[in-house]
Parts: C-alpha cells; structure tokens; sequence
C-alpha cells in the first residue's frame, strides 16, 4: 500500500516514516502542505496520513481541495495532530477524514487503522 506522510515536524516525519517501512509500506514525505497536494496529484497514494498544521496551508484546506478533486476525492485521509480543539477536530471529521489521531501517534492504533483501509482497498469496487 503506498502511503503519503504529509507532516512538518522533521522528527515526526522520520520516526513514522520508518515505522510504515518497516511494517511493508510504500512511503512518500511532505513537509508542508503544497508540496503534499502536489505530491498527491501527481501520483495518486492508497491513503493519506495528514497533518493539520504544516506551512503552507492547513489541513483543512487540503481536506476541502481533495474533496472537490475527481482524482483524489476518494483517497482515505488519517489525520495526525497536535491540535486539541474539538471545534477543529469536528471539522476534520466533515470533511472526510477517516481517523483523527492526537500526537505522539499511537503506532498500534495507527496500524489498525491502516489495515482496515488495506482491507476496504481490497474488496471488489461493488463492495465498498
């Protein structure tokens, strides 16, 4: 499964990306929110792990544009956060964020979730 990792904390950013290898999945960082659209247009990933403050933009605002992209619209987005507001969280979660993890990331809850979106990309397209 290839994995997009949009999030600007360097330490953050590593120490995830190693543990998604290391549990067998494609993996490609983004430090800010433009280059992770980008990254996401050109090649579109399985799922998106996100970030909701990075430069460059929000996370939210990402969430909005992959809404409104026939080509990504239908890309599962996990969102990893520092933030705590509820009122945020809530807003994440309307605009189709699957999961909402607070950091330090859970690394067992994290891969529980991403197995249950292996397990949705899958199934046959009439399934989902």
């Amino acid at each position: 499964m290839n994995i997009l990792l949009a999030e600007d904390d360097k330490v953050q950013n590593r120490s995830l990306e190693k543990h998604l290898v290391d549990c067998g999945f494609q993996v490609r960082t983004a430090f800010d929110a433009k280059s992770a659209w980008d990254a996401a247009e050109k090649d579109p990933p399985d799922v998106i792990l996100l970030d909701l403050q990075m430069p460059g933009g929000t996370g939210l605002t990402f969430l909005k544009k992959r809404n409104a992209s026939s080509r990504l619209r239908n890309v599962p987005v996990i969102v990893i956060t520092a933030m705590e507001d509820a009122l945020v969280r809530r807003m994440a979660e309307q605009q189709g964020a699957q999961t909402i993890f607070s950091k330090p990331v859970d690394l067992m809850l994290l891969d529980v979730a991403l197995e249950s979106v292996r397990r949705k990309l899958s199934q046959p397209r009439t399934a989902r």
